[in-house]
């Protein structure tokens, strides 16, 4: 009797232990490198990945000749919190996984240099605009999509109807981002990379 007891007493704690394992186990959290949600994504391999890189590997997109979808851009950026949601819901949709490149950090301090400026420039200046003093500039959300080292399409900012600053997009102007954005991950498929690193 004493050894069924003991036998029912040792399955029922590893029930148990198996228990709590799964549920710590499926309450693991993932959050992109942009994420501004206080509950972050679970973990899932299916979805899409915000790969946080830095300015020399954007760079290298161009030298290397690499293809991928470059997002410029950076957390305070008040055009770049109306377009990433928006983004990260059409990347999700298309299976496209996006190269995060913050440009300022959270003093809104710039972390790249005139230098890598310059090395980038040549290849992504038809998707810069001029500033109020005419100097080129990297404007910012800005979503690249790259093939063997060529831009073949991109968009600067939200909508030209849309001030950031002045207000959040309405339900229309975020199905027109929307339709922009599907045709720039759309590009992204037909170039055959899905989930790249």
């Amino acid at each position: 009797m004493k050894k069924i007891l003991l036998i029912l007493l040792s399955l029922t704690l590893c029930a148990c232990q198996t228990q709590t394992q799964a549920k710590h186990s499926s309450s693991k959290q993932a959050c992109d490198a942009t994420s501004t949600e206080e509950k972050c994504d679970s973990t899932d391999d299916t979805k899409i990945k915000f790969n946080e890189i830095s300015f020399d590997e954007a760079i290298q997109y161009f030298t290397q000749e690499k293809s991928g979808v470059l997002y410029f851009g950076f957390s305070s950026c008040p055009w770049c919190k109306e377009a990433k949601p928006v983004l990260k819901k059409v990347a999700q949709e298309n299976g496209i996984d996006i190269q995060y490149v913050k440009v300022r950090d959270e003093e809104k301090n710039r972390l790249y240099t005139d230098e890598q400026k310059t090395q980038i420039q040549p290849y992504i200046q038809d998707y810069m605009s001029n500033n109020d003093e005419g100097v080129l500039t990297l404007y910012v959300p800005l979503v690249l999509v790259v093939k063997n080292g060529k831009i073949i399409d991109g968009h600067e900012g939200t909508l030209d109807s849309h001030d950031a600053t002045e207000r959040k997009m309405t339900d229309q102007e975020k199905e027109e981002l929307t339709q922009i954005y599907t045709k720039l991950m759309s590009e992204a498929k037909s170039t055959s990379f899905t989930h790249f690193i």
